[in-house]
């Protein structure tokens, strides 16, 4: 966790270090980390709306609220899996 703050510390907008904070901060499992997890995916998909793996653990933490629905899950499942089977195999970069 630390190695993911100090990350963010000196790039707050890595996307990667973003997502992998949200999903160790999620699978610890405190009720009270959900907020800060929801923030965290969002804010990387705000930067990358194009990230497979913010949409499939945002669609992972909707399915695990209570609060949300079922449906708001299911979109974010699909977004994930849509983006995934149309990324190319190697980044153009």
């Amino acid at each position: 966790m630390k190695s993911f703050r100090k990350a963010l510390d000196i790039e707050p907008n890595h996307v990667e270090s973003l997502i992998s904070t949200a999903c160790v901060l999620r699978k610890l499992g405190c009720q009270s980390s959900s907020s800060i997890v929801r923030s965290l995916l969002t804010e990387a998909l705000r930067l990358d709306r194009t990230n497979s793996s913010a949409w499939y653990n945002l669609g992972l933490l909707y399915k695990a609220d209570l609060g949300t629905s079922a449906l708001e899950a299911a979109e974010c499942f699909e977004a994930a899996v849509f983006l995934e089977e149309s990324s190319p195999i190697e980044p153009f970069r």
